[in-house]
């Protein structure tokens, strides 16, 4: 699986991108929200990209996005976006005519019906994300596993990043799933919450791609 692809998200500072690059990651998610430990602002994600941009796919998470923060992302260079809120087809499809970012759509599973809705997604989207549910009050990432046997007996035909509690011990299992490339991490790479460890990616990316 020589395609394989590694995304380390909640990137806050233009160090730890760097070290991220260096170690091999294809992508670096930048999160836009406010509720996030992992909030970056438009100014300080700026100074980051003008020095890694070039070097790797930046992507811009949000959660139900206005268009004065579109206009933002698009403003500082961003090609790829990731929406992770309750985004609706319909909404999706104007963010893609609008401002014609790559766009990534997040999905929190729990049952082979939130499946189902992926197919009214495909026309617009570059990519899907499979993540754990969100907790009650904030969209997003919550750091734990969803049950993998769902995607198993599934029949994606998108591509699709695999997220939710991934790390250095559980990532060999997720690729010998056999059912992506594609996979994303942020809590199995930090030493506290928000806060990334350089071992630790170095770590999570070398297990990763090593065994192929």
């Amino acid at each position: 699986m020589s395609d394989l692809k590694i995304k380390i998200c909640g990137v806050k500072n233009k160090e730890i991108a760097q070290h991220a690059i260096d170690a091999g990651a294809n992508f670096i998610g930048f999160i836009f929200y406010e509720k996030s430990h992992r909030n970056i602002t438009i100014e300080n994600c700026q100074q980051i990209l003008t020095k890694i941009k070039d070097l790797t796919i930046p992507v811009a998470v949000t959660v139900n996005p206005d268009d004065q923060l579109l206009d933002g992302l698009l403003r500082i260079g961003f090609q790829y976006i990731q929406l992770h809120g309750q985004e609706t087809p319909e909404i999706v499809k104007r963010i893609k005519l609008k401002y014609d970012f790559k766009i990534i759509k997040a999905f929190g599973v729990s049952s082979s019906k939130d499946l189902d809705e992926l197919i009214k997604y495909e026309p617009f989207v570059e990519y899907f994300l499979l993540d754990s549910p969100p907790q009650a009050d904030i969209q997003g990432g919550t750091g734990s596993k969803f049950d993998w046997k769902i995607i198993e007996d599934s029949s994606i035909t998108k591509n699709f990043f695999l997220s939710g509690g991934l790390d250095k011990d559980n990532i060999i299992s997720a690729i010998n799933l056999k059912k992506t490339s594609y996979f994303d991490v942020s809590s199995g790479v930090e030493d506290s919450e928000g806060i990334k460890d350089k071992q630790l990616i170095t770590e999570f990316i070398n297990k990763a791609k090593n065994i192929l």
